[in-house]
């Protein structure tokens, strides 16, 4: 049959090969219009999603003034110079953004056809202004003496200054933790606390020895390398070189004296499972005497000046225990004892944790039985003890930020990822500027709208 395809004179073939060309070809045409219209149609979405979102975060909830927004992001994001028409509509706290631009087509105008019509819509909800309670976490242990705290007070400073505009009701607490976290004297005789008398130890006299007195007469510079708080920091000092003696040997008896055993206002952890869970449940928490833990927390409150005080306070001093700044941050936003405000009672409040640290765990609880107390070194236990106080704190339906801030350590770095509700609330902070970039971020993200469709 092929044979009789190929002799035959009567032009049947030479028809049905133009037919079926055309056909193809108009396919084709088909084809690449529609990818470029397609392609010009997710450009125009993006267009619109970003100027619906401009409107419904601009503050602004009337037609008329929301329209300067609309217009300002359509133009600033018109990448592909494409001309366009654009429709605003606000219906109660809804605001949608239509935008239309035909797409000339570059094969089909051939057979007629030399626009596509292309429209997008995003619609969005204005932000309604539900009060907020925020715990500020702040790290400040010895490894961020010097540039790290200075930077942190300028970052947190933004953040704080965020807070302060938005019109929407917002309270914040700061807890700097390092090695515990300090509740303030004040809060000694409270009945969720258990915290041991001062008291005064007597210390005998000791034995007496001979003792050969010296005069330096020269000096040489040293210097010489030590661990702050698992940063390798180096120091230069001044050592005596030679001496000379100084007359003849004496006799040294030391005389007996009283050491005085104080509480500071610093707290430990409970024991099992309380040590995971911010609510009081009968539970006391203890308090840690003879050590010091550096400035007081600051409860939820309204007022930014004393928040940002409270910061600009910070001290740096002592070694890393996360679990600690975790569970009282917690217990900042929990409305049992001991940070019982009654905003956390409130129904319709939004709970954010915002934990800054700038390196891993170098402290563990020594023995969960032994009054509370982190002075062990396993860090691995408390890595662990951190995933399970983020995982539990954002199933208590509180939003958790992490920010990991100049450090190296990876393991620590996917920690803090982990405890974040999302990868997009972790920011790895290099140094003070990419810090504030991240409180920025963070103090949008916390009151900004998202898309509704």
């Amino acid at each position: 049959m092929f044979k009789k395809y190929l002799s035959n004179s009567a032009g049947n073939i030479s028809i049905m090969f133009a037919v079926s060309s055309f056909t193809l070809l108009i396919a084709i045409a088909a084809a690449i219009d529609y990818l470029g219209s397609t392609s010009q149609k997710d450009n125009m979405q993006s267009m619109s999603d970003a100027a619906v979102l401009a409107a419904v975060t601009s503050g602004e909830t009337t037609h008329e003034k929301l329209k300067p927004f609309v217009e300002a992001s359509l133009e600033a994001n018109n990448t592909g110079n494409i001309a366009y028409d654009w429709e605003l509509i606000v219906d109660g706290d809804t605001v949608r953004v239509k935008v239309n631009s035909p797409y000339d087509t570059m094969l089909m105008g051939f057979v007629g056809k030399r626009e596509l019509p292309v429209g997008v819509l995003s619609e969005a909800k204005i932000p309604e202004e539900i009060p907020i309670n925020i715990a500020l976490v702040l790290d400040r242990t010895e490894s961020m003496d010097g540039s790290n705290m200075t930077g942190l007070k300028s970052a947190a400073a933004v953040l704080v200054d965020q807070f302060a505009e938005y019109d929407a009701d917002t309270r914040v607490a700061v807890v700097p933790f390092s090695n515990y976290v300090n509740v303030g004297l004040s809060r000694r005789n409270e009945n969720w606390i258990n915290v041991p008398p001062d008291e005064e130890i007597n210390v005998p006299a000791g034995e007496c020895y001979m003792y050969q007195p010296t005069t330096c007469t020269s000096y040489e510079t040293r210097t010489g390398t030590y661990d702050a708080d698992g940063v390798t920091r180096t120091r230069t000092w001044e050592q005596c070189a030679t001496r000379e003696n100084d007359g003849p040997e004496v006799e040294v008896c030391p005389s007996a004296y009283t050491r005085q055993v104080k509480w500071n206002g610093c707290i430990g952890s409970r024991s099992g499972l309380y040590n995971k869970t911010a609510a009081y449940r009968g539970q006391r928490i203890p308090g840690i005497m003879d050590v010091t833990c550096g400035e007081e927390v600051l409860e939820l409150t309204d007022d930014m000046t004393a928040v940002k005080a409270t910061i600009d306070s910070l001290t740096a001093s002592n070694n890393t225990y996360i679990p600690v700044g975790l569970i009282n941050g917690w217990r900042m936003l929990d409305a049992d004892r001991p940070f019982d405000s009654l905003s956390n009672k409130e129904e319709k409040r939004k709970r954010a944790l915002i934990l800054m640290t700038d390196g891993a765990n170098t402290l563990s609880l020594k023995d969960p039985y032994n009054e509370g107390k982190h002075t062990g070194s396993d860090k691995e236990d408390s890595n662990d003890l951190t995933g399970e106080l983020c995982e539990n704190i954002k199933e208590a339906g509180i939003d958790v930020w992490a920010v990991a801030y100049n450090f190296d350590d990876a393991n620590t770095k996917t920690m803090l990822r982990d405890c974040a509700s999302s990868s997009g609330q972790f920011f790895d902070a290099s140094n003070q500027t990419a810090l504030i970039a991240a409180f920025e971020e963070i103090g949008k993200s916390l009151f900004v709208a998202r898309l509704s469709r």
